[in-house]
């Protein structure tokens, strides 16, 4: 199959999505598949490249006319709305790559939907978070789980988060390209609260949503095995660690409260990867903070925890910290919400608690802490249950969604090797 993957971002930006569409791409292309990738150009990158077996293209859009709007200039996104530039740049790219399927992520899929027909190509969606109709792509109103969008509740709501006209232009923009859903072959929410959430946005009547997580790189244990252990980390495995940005809606507040009690029973390791001014910039006694840190050495982090912490105090689509954590054998104590519920079993694999409960927090972490034995058994019965969101299991899933669009019948034949392997 040839393979077109839309993201605003690709390495050597790195976030979580960048890294899934990296290497759910290398997959692919391992697999024998050719898998090119367009994506918003970014100062200093090359407009074309090869990425182990991937073409990547950059494109030029008029989201650069709009820097002003950009809290983050270094992250100028694909807007709500067809961009003429973007859709110039993919026309050249379909053309030369041919691609039988596009998969598209957020909002680049409104550039290609006007030469959906002309391609010829089947469009996957895949919703990494709640942007199909969310402007913020929290799905949070007043703070809280919001109950579904309305167009001026969600300006007023997108207020409190952008500044000035942003608000109402990403509002509208999105409310004025909701027609384009119509367009989508197949939509792939990336966890079960995400679909629940986001098949009000697919149209009328709704389409289907199938759930496929996203995923960590097989190798990624390898990783941590084969550097030393890193030297900012506490000199014995009890610690507890917290990776992730330093934001409120991480729930570190929440985290930072409750360890005020649990300091005479672990050290905190917090791997930071954003400052936000709304959140304090000392820390507590017992606390190691550590900014930007490698994969390589979050992932040996994980392996020398005792236990992993995820304090999320917003729906989360699918933290893959929590993932990471159980891959290493390590069990995790997180918030009942969002797509966490996909992926740790309560009382199985960690505990689970109400998200910004301070005491629950505290407590459940003070139970592992003081439980070694039951840590190993979460943490075994974790590290098996992560084999479920490794990429080589997912790929066979998204394998077969490319195949039954194409109508091939014999790689439709994956669903039954994928119900085999979730059973």
């Amino acid at each position: 199959m040839r393979i077109l993957m839309l993201s605003d971002f690709y390495p050597p930006f790195i976030g979580g999505m960048e890294r899934h569409v990296q290497t759910l791409s290398h997959e692919l292309v391992r697999r024998g598949h050719h898998v090119a990738v367009a994506t918003l150009q970014r100062k200093g990158s090359p407009s074309f490249e090869e990425d182990e077996g991937v073409q990547v293209h950059r494109l030029t859009g008029w989201n650069q006319v709009l820097t002003a709007f950009y809290e983050d200039q270094d992250r100028q996104f694909h807007p709500p709305l067809p961009d003429p530039g973007v859709m110039a740049g993919l026309r050249h790219v379909l053309d030369l790559e041919r691609p039988d399927i596009v998969h598209a992520r957020r909002w680049m899929l409104y550039s290609f939907a006007g030469l959906k027909a002309w391609s010829g190509a089947k469009l996957v969606v895949t919703l990494h978070d709640y942007g199909l109709f969310c402007p913020t792509l929290t799905y949070l109103h007043d703070g809280q789980t919001c109950m579904g969008p309305g167009y001026i509740k969600c300006i007023h709501c997108a207020s409190s988060q952008y500044k000035g006209v942003k608000a109402t232009l990403l509002t509208t923009g999105l409310k004025l390209s909701s027609y384009l859903h119509r367009y989508v072959d197949k939509y792939i929410a990336v966890s079960s609260a995400v679909r629940d959430a986001s098949i009000i946005g697919t149209g009328r009547p709704p389409k289907p949503i199938e759930v496929v997580p996203t995923f960590i790189p097989d190798s990624a244990v390898d990783e941590a095995s084969h550097i030393e252990r890193p030297p900012f980390l506490p000199p014995t495995d009890n610690y507890i660690l917290f990776v992730g940005r330093q934001t409120a809606s991480k729930g570190l507040d929440v985290l930072l409260e409750a360890y005020t009690e649990l300091s005479d029973l672990a050290p905190l390791v917090l791997m930071l990867t954003e400052y936000s001014g709304d959140m304090p910039r000392l820390f507590p006694a017992g606390v190691t903070v550590i900014r930007n840190v490698p994969h390589a050495q979050v992932m040996a982090g994980w392996m020398h925890c005792a236990v992993g912490v995820v304090p999320s105090i917003w729906p989360e689509p699918f933290p893959q910290v929590a993932i990471e954590a159980m891959a290493c054998g390590k069990p995790v104590v997180a918030s009942a919400v969002g797509g966490i519920c996909d992926m740790v079993i309560d009382g199985v694999s960690g505990l689970l608690v109400e998200p910004g409960n301070v005491s629950a927090l505290r407590e459940a972490l003070r139970a592992l802490l003081s439980d070694p034995a039951r840590r190993a058994q979460m943490g075994m019965i974790g590290r098996q249950r992560s084999q479920l969101f490794t990429v080589s299991t997912v790929a066979n899933r998204i394998e077969r969604i490319y195949a039954e669009l194409l109508g091939d019948s014999e790689k439709g034949d994956l669903k039954a090797l994928e119900q085999s392997l979730l059973t």
